[in-house]
């Protein structure tokens, strides 16, 4: 489609040579300008190798090769990321580099983070952080200064950098290139920052020719050290006039109108005057509500209503907020509705869990000796609960394999997580001799992916809660002693059924299995003879801890990040028994939230005003804990981040360990997990619930009882080595089966069949004439075209092929070496792709990730004051704020709503300051009359 440009456009579009500074409000067309830029001067004889265009995201990037074709390969264009990238390839040493050096990407960085003991909930947040003092010389703690020249020397030791040293380290050396063009453009010039910009002033300096579009009123991106005034420095660095676009061109008057009055108390860089002229036979409204329920029922029935009455697709339908809290509780509304939506938050290459896969193992296979790497490796593989478990046994003092060899060796050997363990171990001892085999990245991919991609699987262990303990078995238990005091084990003739019993005693370790009936001999159906086999093979089992310490904290509110702790309360068990308590109060200087007090522990502030400080308390607590491991309900998610910011700097707090319950009684049942329902179920009295010390107790039963249903799952789940044979037995049984049986066979059967056991070769080996024929027993176990569907070996290509197409479109030539290093460089850079759009689904988006999106109709939830802000903003974060919402609001052409309600998730949500100035007053839709139009204001 071509467009004809408007008058300012054009301005902009054919400007002579030297700086010029486009400053485009929302749908006026800023990146149709820079497009239409090059084409002019590619036109005006510009050597197409000569230009430069820089963009902020690849979507933008990709756009420009869409819009010009083939001449767009001769340009130089990319994020500036990737052009930094390419520079310090250039310059390695220069920048203070070793050649072969790798980028650290966001999960990287995190795993980082994570040896450098920062809790999970707090690594995002750091990260921020060492990105503003990059960039703007924000001051650090104490304690986040020592974690960052800890992170910086761990990404040194690695010859690696992150995203913000990709810019950093590129920027002095910036001049070195610069007379490789002659001319540079730059889109979304308000999202530079300022080293960006310095590297962009020298880029230019031997000719002046800098077009820069982008809009003060869009900056969105503080964080990342982004600034409007960033237009200003430019306009006051080259004395020039802004060409302003000022016709919107997507929304309709009604919505922009709205929009441009709440970006009236921000402070002006620029005189404008935006208009547009498009009539829509909607207003924009503004609704309230009295919490999230009543507002996503509303939402719910006018979607479905505007939808029906306008005839749109689902995907000219957007919902913005916020945070993503707020968008997965609108989710999870819309399915349940059946309405079709998609959390849409970006799909890069890492976020393909086959992708990721490949990425972590070829991290280990470039770099055999980094902990973190096999560390990322592992999070692949292992259960979260038991991820928790690896990760306490880690040593600092020593590599990743060595921890993870000497935990798997104190384990006990036959229980199901050991051997994912060992698997672990075996599977990283290959991949760090993959080089030696494998001379070129697509066979080492192949060789990858050979392999079973993603966590461990025990399919015993996903089904435990269909399956019954052996122990409650008494047959198995009764067998099993008979098993156990036998020399010589045989099997009374049962059809068959005797064959595959003596393989899978065989395959138990059982050595002394004479064909006929001699010695002791069994008569037990298939499923008795498997689960005493277990209950045998689970004998020496015992995962359980000898001691550690329970704790709970009870706080003035529910945020993590802010909160502080009323009480505390503890308990050291030893032997599964109780044996010491810790109790205190603590005055935590800062109001308790009223919530707290009606509806939670009881405590107001004159309960506390008396008590000592947490800094008081702490060497007392840290005494008592000692060299225990803590364990907490939900404590990843909350008392251990609390605890860790409330103790920061202290002493004792980086050599505790703690352990989370919460994956583990997810893993073990889909019931509720909340710690009052968990007593419950185990009849557990909870004394005072939410009181620390009670909460701590009645935790430390609980724990005791889940170690029992861990180890139950254990005896359930040990043996799968014999499931081919156990299927086989099955088939040849002539018994009705039992429930148990019937699921176990239609486990068991795809084993029997595939490519991997024996058990029919042993069969057919072993056989009389008067046991059913081989074929026979394959029909029984579902026939020769399942055999050979399971055996036939499909090679990567055929498994995984939306991931290894992808994967091939960025392998490069060169050696081994090189082309890892080039493939982890443009995954790294992937995690900017921008927000992927589903054309038949309600998009489910973030106000930040919408730029450059447009929508017919759009909703804007929780345009509340601490939704927007958080608590007491400052002057630029409410600057800010607003002109987040102006992209969200922005975002829409014919119609667009927004609301609000007086309690989110149970808190207050503040003002309505914002829609104030839009001149919007939302009404009460539960106090609505229908027949009454929606409150506008001005």
């Amino acid at each position: 489609m071509s467009f004809t440009p408007l008058s300012q456009q054009r301005l902009a579009i054919e400007a002579g040579l030297g700086p010029v500074l486009v400053v485009a409000g929302p749908g006026a067309g800023k990146t149709f300008c820079l497009i239409a830029r090059i084409e002019h001067l590619i036109s005006a004889g510009i050597d197409p190798q000569r230009i430069c265009a820089v963009t902020f995201t690849n979507r933008a990037a990709e756009e420009i090769a869409l819009r010009l074709g083939d001449r767009a390969e001769q340009i130089t264009r990319g994020t500036i990321h990737a052009f930094c990238l390419a520079v310090l390839r250039e310059f390695v040493e220069d920048a203070g580099l070793r050649r072969g050096f790798g980028v650290a990407d966001e999960p990287y960085q995190k795993v980082i983070l994570s040896r450098l003991n920062v809790p999970m909930d707090r690594r995002g947040q750091l990260l921020t952080l060492f990105s503003r003092q990059r960039f703007q010389g924000y001051r650090l703690t104490d304690g986040d200064a020592r974690l960052f020249r800890e992170y910086v020397s761990w990404l040194r030791a690695r010859n690696m950098v992150d995203f913000d040293e990709l810019i950093t380290k590129a920027e002095p050396l910036a001049g070195r290139i610069a007379d490789r063009w002659d001319y540079v453009l730059v889109d979304e010039f308000q999202d530079v920052n300022a080293v960006q910009y310095d590297l962009l002033k020298k880029l230019v300096e031997p000719h002046g020719n800098f077009f820069a579009v982008g809009d003060d009123e869009q900056s969105i991106f503080a964080w990342t050290g982004a600034d409007p005034y960033v237009l200003e420095r430019f306009h006051r660095d080259y004395d020039i006039v802004p060409i302003i676009l000022d016709k919107n061109r997507r929304c309709s008057r009604q919505i922009f109108e709205t929009a441009r009055r709440v970006l009236a108390q921000n402070r002006k860089l620029f005189q404008k005057q935006l208009t547009a002229d498009q009539e829509s036979p909607h207003e924009v409204v503004a609704h309230g509500f009295r919490d999230e329920h009543e507002e996503a029922t509303w939402l719910l029935d006018d979607l479905r209503a505007d939808r029906t009455a306008s005839g749109l697709s689902w995907g000219d339908y957007a919902i913005l907020y916020r945070k993503h809290k707020l968008g997965e509780h609108v989710e999870g509304r819309l399915l349940r509705a059946g309405i079709p939506c998609r959390l849409a938050r970006g799909r890069s290459l890492i976020e393909d869990e086959v992708i990721g896969y490949v990425i972590a193992a070829l991290r280990v296979v470039r770099n055999p000796d980094d902990p973190a790497a096999m560390h990322t490796f592992a999070k692949c593989m292992l259960s979260e609960h038991f991820l928790q478990e690896v990760e306490a046994a880690l040593s600092e003092n020593s590599d990743f394999l060595v921890s993870a060899r000497a935990l798997a060796e104190r384990r006990p050997p036959k229980d199901p997580d050991t051997r994912k363990l060992w698997r672990l171990i075996y599977q990283l001892e290959n991949l760090r001799t993959l080089p030696r085999s494998h001379g070129t990245l697509p066979a080492v991919i192949e060789e990858i992916l050979s392999q079973t991609v993603g966590p461990y699987r025990n399919k015993l262990e996903e089904r435990h809660d269909e399956l019954t303990d052996p122990a409650d078995i008494p047959e198995a238990v009764a067998l099993a002693e008979t098993l156990q005091q036998a020399s010589e084990i045989s099997f009374a003739p049962r059809g068959g059924v005797e064959i595959a019993l003596r393989g899978m005693l065989a395959g138990a370790g059982y050595r002394q299995l004479p064909s006929g009936p001699a010695g002791t001999v069994i008569d037990a159906d298939p499923l008795t003879v498997f689960k005493a086999l277990q209950l045998l093979d689970a004998g020496k089992l015992d995962t359980s801890l000898d001691r550690y310490v329970t704790f709970d904290f009870e706080t003035t509110d529910n945020d993590a990040a802010t909160c502080g702790v009323v009480e505390v309360g503890a308990v050291r068990v030893v032997n599964g028994e109780i044996v010491d308590r810790f109790h205190t109060m603590v005055n935590p200087f800062r109001p308790i939230s009223p919530k707290a007090t009606a509806d939670v522990h009881g405590y107001g502030d004159a309960d506390v005003r008396d008590a000592p400080s947490f800094t008081e308390i702490w060497p007392a607590l840290r005494a008592f804990v000692g060299d225990d491991l803590m364990i907490a309900h939900n404590g990843m998610n909350f008392d251990v981040p609390v605890l860790r910011r409330l103790a920061a700097g202290r002493d004792g707090l980086d050599t505790l360990a703690f352990y989370d319950t919460l994956p583990l009684v997810r893993s073990l049942s889909p019931d509720s997990a909340k710690q009052e329902d968990i007593a419950h179920r185990f009849g557990i009295d909870c004394g005072r619930a939410h009181h620390a010390l009670d909460d701590a107790i009645t935790l430390a039963h609980i724990y005791r009882e889940l170690q029992k249903l861990r180890a139950a799952r254990a005896r359930k789940a040990v043996l799968s080595n014999v499931l081919d044979y156990l299927g086989l037995a099955l088939a040849l049984e002539s018994r009705d089966p039992s429930p148990e049986s019937q699921l176990l066979f239609s486990i068991a059967r795809y084993r029997t069949l595939g490519r991997y056991s024996d058990a029919l070769e042993f069969y057919a080996a072993s056989r009389t004439d008067t046991a059913p024929t081989l074929d026979d027993v394959i029909q029984k176990l579902g026939g020769k075209a399942l055999m050979m569907r399971l055996r036939a070996q499909r090679d990567p290509a055929q498994r995984y092929a939306t991931a290894v197409a992808r994967l091939n479109a960025l392998v490069s030539e060169g050696t081994l070496e090189e082309s890892i290093d080039l493939l982890l460089e443009r995954v790294a850079l992937s995690t900017s792709e921008g927000v992927e759009l589903a054309p038949d689904r309600v998009n489910l988006l973030t106000l930040h990730s919408t730029k450059g999106l447009e929508f017919s109709r759009v909703y804007i939830l929780g345009v509340e004051d601490y939704e927007i802000t958080g608590f007491q903003p400052t002057q630029e974060e409410v600057e800010e704020a607003r002109r987040l919402i102006y992209v969200g609001m922005t975002r829409a052409r014919d119609r667009l709503v927004l609301t609000r309600v007086e309690r989110r998730f149970g808190r207050d949500t503040g003002g309505t300051s914002f829609l104030e100035e839009m001149g919007l007053r939302p009404r009460p839709l539960h106090m609505r009359d229908p027949n009454l139009r929606p409150a506008l204001l001005g």
